[in-house]
Parts: structure tokens; C-alpha cells; sequence
């Protein structure tokens, strides 16, 4: 076989020596030979570089790099992708394994249809040693062999067989150079923001349904053993680039069946974070309900098919954000153990009316701020926010305005009603004054408006 022929086998390792060598034998034993296997260790300090050490010394093919800093798989991937000769490229994790034939059967596969990416099938193998049955890309011949990228992924989304997974596919390496693919640093979950981008993008793609692949569920890995917040914060990263991405590729000019499965996706991962978000308490995470909301609008201009989708993964990712917000309300618009954030300005409700709950939205309250009724944050407080007609009983104790500090009156009187709140004794602490009701008429509470009008205003 000719140089043409090379297929990049790409294998990013960490701490892998318990499995790293019946890797590399499954790769080995293909039955096609014009390989190459780019190994790119991220500085593990295990036997890993000593065991592949040894097979280097019995197959050339087999080359290894270690990363000088500890960087994550996606680095290691883009790096290897970077030093990958061959035609085409396939991912193999390092403590998977694949069939003899594997490599023969997909390359045929991709020269046959002159494909920008050939998608196969997997196996999930359990720790137990039992497997799953294999993932089936095609159900009774429902998707065609060959299709554009775009086409494919409908297909493979609308029947469920979509998985984010690199390793089900091999690439064509001069159409990934195309696009400029690459793996996004940093974050977990990165596969769900490389796949759809990757295979949208081709040309012509072929969904086999070639059982090649077997996927090793690592109970130890890094997905099952990483802090919730991380997860969290990665899934929305994700979000963020595909709606970035189906801002510029995704367009009202693209078919409707491809926006349609598009927003079906994204909310899918909405689903995922949102359901993680009860467990971190972290407020800053509500921004992104807009989002949810924005694609949940959108479904009413989806096919019908998409929609009942979408409803489900909205659903149940608003049963999370209610578990979230409603921890919120109690939390840390209530202020009951709140806890300030650097870079956040605090309003104190001093004393709210005849002590009742302030009754905001929490998604309304602009990111940057936090009201809370914690008295215990006065020292913080950028505002501090009075109910006038209780005013009187509130400072018996001679409060003291601290330097900076803007002091607002709010009541919902009449000067009729309550003569007393034009006292000019009491007049004179005050900054402003607010005179409307709360969620008047429908319109912006009057905190809300306050806190948005704030930094224009002074």
C-alpha cells in the first residue's frame, strides 16, 4: 500500500498502564497495515511511558509524545492531529480496544464513497466484563449509506442513534484541516461540541453499521469522578458554543428539518445541566435560562416530529431549574446563609413591608447584583433600601450611612394615607425615593428597576 493509504490511529493517554498495552495489541493485530499510532501522553506518572517504551521497540509505527504540562485529552488530540500523516484519522481511547478487521473495513468504506467521515458502531464493555449489545447506527435500513453531513445527523438524531462520540468515526484528514477541527481546551464534555460541528460540516459522510469499537465504561474516569461544578460548568461552555456556531452555520436559511434537530440536541444538554443544577449553589448559573427559553420559543417554528422532543428535554429541564430557583428565592434573594461574591453589588432590604417576602422573580435580578434582606451584609451594601412608614421603629439605633452608600426610601403610601413620609428630619437621610407599588399593573418591580438604572444614574 502507498503512503495515501495511511490511516493516524490518534490515542491521548493519562495513567492508562493497566490497559495501555492491550491497546496498542489491538492495533497491531489489524489486518490492514498502513497505520501509524500517535500516542500523546499528558504527563502521566505511571509505567504508561515505559510499556509503550517496549512496543516502540518492536513496531516503528507506533509513536509516542509526551506533553510538557498536564493539559487534558482535548489538547492531547488537537496535538496529535497536528503530527498525523495519514489520510484518514480515527480515535482510539487508551483503554479501548478495536476488531482485527476494523481499519480495513472502514477505509474501504471511506475510499468507496470518497467520504469526509465514515461512522461505524460500538460496543460498551462493563468493568464486570459483560457487554451491551452493540449501539446500531442503522435501524432495518432506515438511513441511507451515503448522505451529506447534514443529512446525517438529522438522520442519526431523529432515530435516537446519535452519539457525541469521536471514535465512532474515521475522518478524512484534509476535510477535518478544512474546517479547522478542533478539540475545545479546558472543559469536559468536549465531544458533544466536536462532533455535531465535525460531521454538519461534511460533504459526504457514510453511517455504517460496522461493529468495530469497544468502549470500556470506566467507572474511575475522569467523567464519573469529577466535582459536579466542573460538569456543570462544561455543559453550558458546550451549549454556548453550539448556539455560537448555530448562530453562523445553522442560519434561517438552512433547511427547517436541520434547525428543527439542531435545537433538539442543544435542549437535550440543557436537560443534562439543568437537572445538575440544584446541586451547585451557585447563583450566577441563571443567565443561561435564557437560552432555554430562546429555544423553547423556537419550537413552535420546528417540524412537528422535532417538537415533542423539544418538550421533553425543556420539561425536565425546567423541573430542575425549579428545584434550583426555588432554592434561590429562600436562599439568596431572602437572604438566609447568603454568601457575596467578589464583583457582585449588593441591595439590602433593610426592612421589607410588614416583614413579608419580596416577592421577586429571581431571574429577573440582573447577574451582577444580589438583593438580599441579610442584615449582616449592611457593611457591603452598595444600596440600602428602607420601608418608609416603618422607618421610625427600624432606626431606634441610630443607624450610620457608611460612606458611599446610597440610602433609598420605599413605601406604597399616600402622603394621605401616611403623612409622615414627607418628615424632613426623615427626608433628609435619603438619597431617592421610591413611590410605586410593587408589580404594578404589570409592570418592573421597582428594586428591579432600581438595580438596572443604578449605574446610569448614579
Amino acid at each position: 500500500m502507498d503512503d495515501l493509504g495511511l490511516v493516524s490511529i490518534i490515542t491521548p493517554t493519562y495513567n492508562c498502564a493497566q490497559y495501555i498495552g492491550e491497546t496498542i495489541d489491538t492495533v497491531i493485530s489489524q489486518t490492514y497495515i498502513n497505520w501509524e499510532m500517535i500516542i500523546v501522553d499528558d504527563c502521566s506518572s505511571d509505567d504508561t511511558d515505559k510499556i509503550v517504551s517496549k512496543y516502540q521497540k518492536r513496531d516503528s509505527r507506533i509513536k509516542y509524545y509526551r506533553l510538557a504540562n498536564n493539559s487534558g485529552a482535548a489538547v492531547a488530540r488537537t496535538v496529535a492531529m497536528r503530527l498525523a500523516s495519514g489520510k484518514y484519522i480515527a480515535f482510539l481511547d487508551s483503554d479501548d480496544w478495536i476488531k482485527d478487521e476494523s481499519l480495513s473495513l472502514l477505509y474501504d468504506e471511506a475510499v468507496k464513497h470518497h467520504a469526509d467521515v465514515v461512522m461505524g458502531n460500538m460496543w460498551l464493555c462493563h468493568q464486570d466484563g459483560s457487554m451491551d449489545k452493540p449501539f446500531k447506527c442503522i435501524s432495518n435500513g432506515s438511513i441511507k449509506e451515503l448522505l451529506s453531513g447534514k443529512e446525517s445527523f438529522i438522520e442519526l438524531v431523529k432515530t435516537c442513534f446519535y452519539l457525541p462520540m469521536p471514535f465512532k468515526y474515521i475522518y478524512n484528514r484534509k476535510y477535518l484541516h478544512k474546517i479547522q477541527a478542533r478539540f475545545e481546551e479546558g472543559i469536559m464534555h468536549e465531544d458533544e461540541l466536536w462532533c455535531p460541528i465535525v460531521l454538519c460540516q461534511a460533504e459526504r459522510m457514510v453511517i455504517t453499521n460496522i461493529e468495530f469499537y469497544y468502549y470500556r465504561q470506566n467507572e474511575e474516569s475522569v467523567m464519573h469522578t469529577t466535582s459536579l461544578a466542573r460538569r456543570l460548568k462544561s455543559l453550558f461552555q458546550v451549549t454556548e458554543g453550539l448556539i455560537k456556531f448555530s448562530d453562523q452555520f445553522v442560519s434561517s436559511k438552512t433547511s427547517v428539518d436541520l434547525r428543527s434537530w439542531w435545537y433538539v440536541n442543544i435542549l437535550r444538554l440543557y436537560s443534562m445541566a439543568f437537572t445538575l443544577l440544584p446541586n451547585i449553589k451557585d447563583s450566577s448559573y441563571i443567565v443561561h435560562k435564557h437560552y432555554l427559553d430562546r429555544f423553547w420559543r423556537n419550537c413552535g417554528q420546528m417540524i412537528p416530529e422535532s417538537i415533542q422532543r423539544c418538550r421533553n428535554y425543556y420539561y425536565k429541564a425546567e423541573a430542575g431549574l425549579k428545584e434550583y430557583t426555588d432554592w434561590r428565592v429562600s436562599d439568596w434573594v431572602a437572604g438566609v446563609d447568603c454568601q457575596i461574591k467578589a464583583g457582585k453589588k449588593v441591595m439590602l432590604v433593610f426592612n421589607t413591608i410588614n416583614g413579608e417576602d419580596l416577592q421577586l422573580k429571581i431571574e429577573d435580578v440582573p447577574v451582577d447584583w444580589v438583593i438580599t434582606t441579610d442584615r449582616k451584609y449592611f457593611q457591603q451594601a452598595t444600596i440600602v433600601v428602607f420601608h418608609l412608614p416603618t422607618l421610625h421603629y427600624e432606626l431606634e439605633n441610630d443607624l450610620d450611612k457608611l460612606e458611599g452608600q446610597t440610602w433609598v426610601s420605599w413605601h406604597l403610601e399616600s402622603e394621605k394615607d401616611d403623612p409622615g413620609i414627607n418628615d424632613p428630619e426623615i427626608s433628609e437621610l435619603f438619597d431617592l425615593l421610591i413611590s410605586d407599588p410593587q408589580d404594578s399593573e404589570g409592570e418592573q418591580h421597582p428594586l428591579l428597576r432600581l438595580c438596572r438604572n443604578y449605574v446610569n444614574n448614579g
